[in-house]
């Protein structure tokens, strides 16, 4: 009855762009574009892209930002401002040379202006940063793993464990709040900010791969790549993490991109299609794609799906959350 609910009378899943086949993620929607901002994760590109939402059908161009940012993998939207998770590093693109340490970076969608808020933990570069989310006061929480050297977008060697942060930009106060997850990816808060989601993308094997041939690891079919949902606790510092139980495995892939829905369902991209989620973990409904699917986006009630090759749509009865959550 609950995934009948979500599908509500009529629902569409549409391609709407065949894209560059390379890995778009981190898809933001601007509410004073009415436009969505994405980033190809590819060794090759620099730019991103920007979909108009106000023409029929939606238009497509590249988008620049002043200074440029590279390999943005992960963001959210924050009362006016775009936060975005970056994994690219010193890289040398196009016989060009790179200079970016990965880190937590701002753009401001109206001016295209871009700046650096925290781009190493007491001196030690970020591995890096795959996603973030942005809890009500404005604390960023935001994950670390080591794909931005296994994809190349840095040739810079991982110096830190692969781990979860609390950045408080008011103070300037970074601190850890969950080492244990293999490999953190994807980063979601519940509406009541009383819950934090982080999924395990531990399946892919660092360890064995040949360091020659990109990206460099394997598929370890039996190794960890559960979601986990943790309880926060208040304090004087932020919130912190406690209760860590693993919620869903999914069954395909991994959950990659994931976000919450206005009424707390969890949406996650997980291999050819995306995973709808109670709170609890249950399985509610699955759609299934002909692409795989790395990231996605609400707007309303369309959910934009972001993935290798293709930009798609659902249209359905499931509404997202405003602002830095959803």
């Amino acid at each position: 009855m609950q995934g009948v609910k979500i599908l509500g009378q009529s629902p569409t899943l549409e391609t709407m762009f065949v894209v560059e086949n390379v890995v778009h993620e981190a898809p933001i929607y601007v509410p004073e574009l009415n436009a969505i901002i994405a980033s190809p994760l590819d060794p090759n590109t620099l730019s991103q892209i920007i979909i108009h939402l106000d023409p029929t059908p939606p238009k497509i161009s590249d988008f620049t930002p002043d200074p440029p940012i590279y390999a943005v993998n992960g963001g959210r939207y924050f009362k006016g401002t775009v936060y975005w998770a970056v994994a690219g590093g010193s890289v040398t693109l196009n016989s060009t040379r790179i200079e970016q340490a990965p880190g937590i970076y701002t753009l401001d969608p109206i001016t295209r202006k871009t700046k650096a808020i925290l781009n190493n933990y007491f001196g030690q570069r970020f591995n890096s940063p795959d996603d973030l989310v942005i809890d009500s006061s404005g604390d960023i929480f935001f994950t670390d793993p080591w794909y931005g050297s296994k994809l190349n977008v840095t040739q810079d060697a991982p110096v830190l464990h692969q781990q979860t942060y609390r950045f408080r930009p008011s103070t300037g106060a970074v601190n850890i709040v969950e080492a244990s997850i293999g490999i953190p990816n994807g980063i979601a808060l519940s509406p009541d900010e009383r819950t934090l989601y982080i999924s395990d993308t531990s399946v892919t094997n660092f360890t064995d791969a040949d360091p020659n041939v990109i990206p460099r690891y394997t598929w370890g079919a039996t190794a960890g790549k559960s979601l986990y949902a943790f309880d926060t606790v208040d304090s004087p510092a932020g919130k912190y993490l406690i209760n860590k139980r693993p919620i869903w495995y999914p069954e395909e892939l991994v959950v990659d991109g994931l976000h919450v829905a206005r009424n707390g369902y969890l949406v996650g991209a997980s291999g050819f299609g995306v995973d709808i989620l109670s709170q609890w973990g249950e399985l509610l409904v699955k759609v299934q794609t002909d692409f795989i699917v790395n990231n996605v986006q609400f707007v309303g009630k369309d959910l934009w799906l972001f993935g290798q090759g293709k930009i798609a749509r659902i249209r359905w009865n499931l509404e997202g959350l405003k602002g830095a959550r959803g």
